[in-house]
């Protein structure tokens, strides 16, 4: 990583490390969600439908969840890194969505955090089975992978692509000329009336 890109790294764990049990979840997952935009993004067609799909209101991709499926499906993160995000989502949507109470020493949220799957550090006394420790560890990593996806992702940008040839889906009129050869066609035919 370049010095910049440490820093900010560096500073966004301060933040993450002084948030209240709600706020780390929230914040956390906020960063990834962010990621996972900038790398759809990046993939898209340039043009302003990758915005109505990822911005506007009601946008198909404008939800966390939908951003990560559609990175999955369209090979943009893997297996481990999906499963990941779905649980760090599930972390989230228990702080986001309780009125109060929700801690990292709910049973819910500790279960979720045990299934966790990144790799811990070894040695130096780190609280590996302390659930926060074990969220925040998760969604490190997860940055980490993530935070030069979109640049790398650009690389493969999705240009818009010509599948049928103009003369392939235009009007003809057999009489005037015939269909070109191994092109399949559709005819209609004019209905004659007597007067």
């Amino acid at each position: 990583m370049i010095d910049p890109d440490i820093k900010d790294l560096a500073t966004f764990l301060e933040e993450l490390n002084r948030e209240t049990d709600r706020g780390l979840p929230l914040v956390g997952a906020a960063l990834i969600d962010d990621r996972l935009e900038d790398t759809l993004r990046s993939f898209f067609v340039e043009g302003r439908s990758a915005s109505k799909i990822l911005d506007e209101a009601n946008a198909p991709l404008g939800t966390f969840s939908s951003r990560a499926q559609a990175c999955y499906l369209l090979g943009l993160i893997d297996d481990f890194e999906f499963a990941e995000i779905a649980l760090i989502r599930k972390v989230r949507n228990e702080f986001a969505h309780a009125k109060h109470g929700t801690s990292f020493k709910s049973e819910k949220v500790q279960g979720l955090c045990s299934s966790l799957k990144s790799e811990l550090p070894v040695g130096a006394g780190y609280p590996t089975n302390d659930p926060r420790f074990r969220f925040t560890n998760a969604v490190v990593c997860i940055v980490l992978r993530l935070y030069y996806r979109p640049k790398w992702v650009a690389l493969e940008r999705r240009p818009p692509k010509t599948w049928v040839s103009p003369d392939q889906s235009r009007w003809r009129s057999v009489e005037n000329e015939k269909p070109p050869s191994g092109v399949p066609v559709l005819a209609m035919l004019r209905k004659h009336t007597k007067t």
